[in-house]
């Protein structure tokens, strides 16, 4: 990663040393309000997973086919876990392991962020705060499509 901030903080220090333009819809539900969404590896997944952006989701989830890969390659930090969303109330286990976000214009960034993966969960992927967004610094330009992050 380069030592160049992409984003000064208000001290004149570095905030944010990549960006990357977001979508705002995730493709399949063009018709709804803008999001968030952001393309996220996870670990040495072979492909880049589209996860909305959601603040007031405690962890990482993913469709069934990475929370699979998740479940095979993190480590289990915690068992017995419920997760309430507006799908509905979901059982499953915490896993911690590499996330890497992709940046436009530099090396991205990898973060240890903390899954939840239910065999159950048939929704879309979301990127949480507790346990992935807590742990960098972000910010958004919403007129330029850019999400800036850093590390904390």
């Amino acid at each position: 990663m380069t030592d160049a901030p992409v984003l000064s903080g208000w001290d004149g220090g570095q905030f944010a040393t990549g960006r990357v333009q977001y979508f705002d819809h995730s493709g399949r539900h063009s018709g709804q309000s803008p999001r968030i969404f952001l393309e996220v590896r996870a670990g040495a997944f072979r492909l880049p997973v589209l996860a909305m952006v959601d603040t007031a989701a405690p962890w990482c989830i993913f469709k069934p086919e990475i929370g699979e890969f998740v479940r095979r390659t993190f480590e289990k930090v915690s068992g017995d876990v419920s997760l309430s969303t507006r799908l509905g109330t979901f059982g499953g286990s915490l896993y911690r392991g590499p996330l890497f976000l992709e940046a436009s214009d530099d090396d991205g960034l990898g973060v240890e962020a903390t899954v939840f993966v239910s065999p159950q969960w048939r929704g879309p992927s979301f990127l949480g705060y507790e346990g992935l967004l807590q742990r960098i610094r972000f910010a958004v330009d919403p007129q330029a499509n850019q999400f800036y992050f850093g590390g904390v």
